[in-house]
């Protein structure tokens, strides 16, 4: 058992909530796709067209745990559940982070339904089911002061470490006016693969 409980939801340790992931869940690599495709009249099988990725399922094995008695349970289960809705019932989304992927997260809401094996007052099993409609996972933002230009003119390279395409959020701050100039101008050359 870890210490955040094997997962975090909006950045809370689910064992802040009396549970803990049992083990590790087994998951794909890649959520199933969303096929697009054509049958072609005198043509064995199908035109491919398009694909697309699904949405991304988890299946957590969790457990509640320390309960002293059924009413300890029967309190912890309704907290924990309160932070899957909203204030009229809805599903609502949340950050799934798991304490072995630090730094990433999917956005998850709940899916499906919660059975329960009460075996004992001790301890209660249960498989949390998420749903990630956006499959993919996503970095904490992080932002960085990468360098003080104090001349005139000059160049700065800045990369990027990220695999995902996305656009360039650059700031820009100009702390004062130089003498020479009355003004600065910005040059960016951006590139995706």
């Amino acid at each position: 058992m870890t210490d955040n409980g094997g997962f975090k939801l909006d950045g809370l340790p689910v064992s802040t909530y009396g549970v803990t992931l049992m083990y590790a869940p087994g998951q794909p690599m890649l959520p199933g796709t969303r096929d697009r495709t054509a049958d072609v009249l005198n043509r064995a099988g199908q035109y491919w067209v398009d694909s697309e990725l699904g949405t991304r399922s988890f299946s957590l094995p969790c457990q509640f745990y320390d309960c002293d008695s059924a009413a300890d349970l029967d309190a912890k289960i309704r907290t924990f559940a309160r932070l899957f809705v909203d204030e009229t019932g809805r599903p609502k989304q949340l950050k799934l982070e798991f304490d072995d992927s630090p730094g990433w997260y999917c956005t998850v809401r709940y899916n499906g339904a919660i059975p329960f094996d009460r075996a004992w007052v001790g301890a209660i099993d249960f498989s949390l089911e998420l749903l990630a409609d956006d499959p993919y996972a996503y970095g904490t933002d992080e932002e960085y002061d990468y360098a003080t230009i104090t001349t005139s003119g000059g160049s700065m390279e800045i990369t990027s470490d990220g695999n995902v395409s996305t656009p360039a959020i650059l700031c820009v701050e100009n702390i004062g006016v130089s003498e020479i100039t009355d003004g600065f101008t910005l040059r960016v050359q951006y590139e995706v693969d």
